[in-house]
């Protein structure tokens, strides 16, 4: 058995393992050479056959079938179809993107023809990493421990074990990507003291922030728990390397007279250039960029010889920069922290390697935190390689018995128990905790909505035994369970995992007490667990994705077309009063999304399209009401009013004027503040239920009640 650890990252992808001659963690490289390999997957079409391309080959060939070529499929990983972060993806990415068959909520994407799951394409570039790995290594590699963002979720974290399944793979353990680094930074070696750790994490399409305590126990193992994340899902430093295209595009229309912006091989080309540029000038005062025979044209060959200055890329670059500080400074105002607070700072990443970067998280947290011995482009993966090597099997979770176990152990080979929330141990003495609470949306009193948590945030996983709280059933044979992770009082406002539901047979009557249990697998994954008091009925299953939940019988009729009709034209009015109204606190990207939505609506009701009306309907009100920041929280706020107590109305209507009025003078510390609080004064207004609810296309019959005894928990 031999083991390996993986970052399967957005951009590309690494793995390292024990080097027995070395005695030590080496980032492993593959069959080119190379210790990073793209995470990407293309199909290639030679006389009439189909041959599957991976990584630095696939890459190469996007520039003869961007349609073929599946990039930054991380991104989709776990996720439904109609998700925002899919729309976006639907946006920006050259391959097709679709729903999946049989009613199959999740996200697909096209390639050769077939659709595929994320899990499916990203399980053959495990493949890749695990035959080159193993031709490296000269044995066989059967297990892993596979790293993924801290803000995964339940079904993203499923999804990922599931592609590692799929590539042949026993997965020792899913581990968040900061705790990782904090391994490969030794954070994890007896003897250290308590530490605050800030990880900036900008890799070559997304930038992620986590924040995490790192606490020694009495036989000196690490304790990590991440205390908040946050981040943009499309901000990295391959939109460095982006800023300069743009400036080789706009050198050749200026000198040369010629528009290579349409040309793929052109756009390809430039962008290796622009990334060798990137680097000199961490070095350089000046570089200069050569393309030979960059560009065929109708005017010939053009080649590009252009100069480009540290000044000017640090002016270009800036904003994008400033993004990221921006989002430093909000994640630490939200846990009501400062620099000072912060004992290390960790930069992963390859877009950490920029100077601009490294210089601006310098200048914030001080030169003497910033901790740079590992490479930011592998520590993620070393980090993941000593946890492979170190640990061990797994514990059996019986108080009596010390019994540990091998990793594929269901049950514990002395004592029977079931291992499924087995602790992995090894010489690491690794513990996680979660960042949110896990729970369900119920029915509290009057009020809807209600995210009721069952397992708080900072729990250590896997949970000794589950946590349990009891609620009523409605007047429904029905019982559904909507699964949430997050911190808002408000369930919808949080991370929807799933739902488990379950019809009551005839025999046992309804008005039921429940108990509802959760529990966490060592990886994260959660396990809801229902019973009828009274009954022997228990249900014990992860949330259902793999389908839509079952629609009450009243939203199975078919609703006329032109009432959908009329409905998407009364949001879409709406939508265009909503950016007339609020454009000063729109983003721009956000206000592109709502027009192109607002003139797909349009399209629809022009050509008839009955079948997108509801879609697109819902779409405008996530645009209104979820989708545009401050602009969003405004709209709440005034739906929230509507009909509410006086006082209420008067506590709104300050807090949105506070809020515009920090937004004014440019202090987003500030404005950050008060939209928290305007967020609270809106879940306020409706628990008090003299206000209708948000809009929404969730159904809550079957829905739970918190029984009155708890109504005040």
């Amino acid at each position: 058995m031999k083991a390996i650890g993986i970052d399967l990252g957005t951009t590309n992808s690494a793995v390292a393992a024990h080097d027995p001659h070395r005695d030590d963690i080496a980032v492993l490289t593959n069959s080119k050479g190379d210790r990073l390999t793209p995470s990407v997957v293309g199909l290639a079409r030679r006389d009439g056959k189909d041959q599957t391309l991976v990584g630095e080959d696939a890459l190469r060939w996007a520039v003869r079938q961007p349609e073929e070529t599946i990039v930054s499929v991380k991104r989709l990983m776990g996720r439904d179809f109609a998700d925002r972060p899919v729309a976006q993806a639907r946006e920006r990415l050259s391959y097709e993107i679709v729903s999946g068959p049989d009613d199959d909520p999740r996200a697909h994407v096209l390639l050769g023809g077939r659709s595929r799951t994320p899990s499916e394409i990203s399980s053959v570039i495990l493949d890749k990493l695990v035959r080159d790995a193993a031709r490296t290594l000269g044995e066989q590699v059967t297990h892993a421990v596979i790293t993924v963002p801290a803000y995964f979720r339940d079904a993203q974290r499923a999804a990922t074990r599931e592609a590692a399944e799929r590539a042949g793979l026993v997965v020792k353990k899913i581990i968040d990507e900061p705790t990782a680094a904090a391994v490969a930074f030794g954070l994890h070696r007896p003897g250290g003291a308590r530490s605050r750790v800030l990880v900036y994490d900008l890799g070559g399409g997304t930038f992620d922030i986590s924040v995490l305590n790192t606490v020694k126990d009495r036989e000196g193992n690490s304790q990590f728990q991440v205390l908040r994340s946050a981040g943009d899902i499309w901000l990295g430093g391959d939109d460095f390397d982006l800023a300069i295209v743009e400036r080789i595009i706009t050198w050749m229309r200026d000198e040369r007279g010629v528009d290579p912006s349409g040309d793929k091989e052109f756009l390809f080309q430039a962008k290796k250039a622009a990334e060798a540029a990137k680097r000199e000038l961490n070095e350089l005062s000046e570089t200069y960029l050569v393309i030979p025979a960059a560009y065929h044209g109708p005017e010939g060959i053009v080649d590009v010889e252009m100069a480009l200055t540290r000044d000017e890329f640090q002016e270009m670059i800036a904003p994008l920069v400033t993004r990221t500080m921006d989002l430093v400074e909000e994640t630490l105002t939200g846990y009501e922290l400062t620099p000072d607070d912060i004992s290390d700072v960790l930069l992963v990443g390859g877009g950490t390697l920029t100077r601009p970067v490294y210089e601006a998280v310098e200048a914030y947290f001080g030169g003497d935190k910033v901790r740079r011995n590992i490479n930011p482009m592998e520590c993620v993966a070393y980090g993941a390689g000593v946890l492979a090597q170190t640990l061990n099997g797994v514990e059996c979770p019986a108080p009596q018995c010390p019994k540990i176990n091998e990793d594929t152990a269901e049950v514990c080979a002395d004592c029977g128990q079931s291992l499924v929330n087995a602790r992995p141990v090894g010489s690491t003495g690794l513990f996680e905790s979660t960042p949110m609470a896990m729970g369900i949306a119920a029915v509290k009193g009057a009020r809807r909505d209600v995210f009721v948590p069952i397992i708080p945030a900072g729990s250590p996983f896997p949970l000794p035994e589950p946590r349990t709280r009891t609620f009523h059933a409605t007047d429904s044979r029905l019982i559904r369970v909507p699964v949430y992770e997050g911190d808002s009082h408000v369930a919808s406002e949080n991370h929807e995992q799933g739902v488990v539901e379950f019809e009551l047979p005839q025999e046992i009557e309804i008005n039921r007490h429940v108990d509802v249990s959760f529990n966490y697998s060592a990886d994260r994954i959660i396990t809801v667990r229902v019973s009828v008091r009274g009954t022997g009925m228990v249900l014990e299953a992860t949330p259902r994705r793999d389908k839509p939940r079952t629609p009450p019988p009243e939203t199975e009729r078919e609703v006329d077309s032109a009432v959908l009709r009329e409905e998407l034209g009364l949001a879409e009015r709406e939508a265009r009063h909503f950016l007339k109204r609020y454009g000063p606190y729109i983003e721009h990207t956000q206000e592109l999304k709502v027009r192109r939505d607002i003139t797909q609506a349009q399209r629809a009701v022009e050509m008839g399209d009955s079948g997108e009306y509801q879609r697109l309907t819902e779409l405008l009100l996530d645009d209104m009401y979820h989708q545009c920041g401050l602009a969003s929280q405004f709209r709440q706020a005034e739906l929230a009013s509507d009909g509410a107590p006086q006082e209420t109305v008067k506590a709104i209507s300050e807090a949105v004027e506070q809020v515009k009025a920090a937004h004014r003078n440019g202090n987003r510390i500030q404005t950050a503040e008060q939209a928290k609080n305007l967020r609270s004064m809106i879940a306020v207004a409706y628990s008090e239920r003299a206000v209708p609810s948000l809009p929404s296309k969730r159904d809550y019959d079957g829905i739970l009640q918190v029984p009155d005894d708890m109504a005040g928990g």
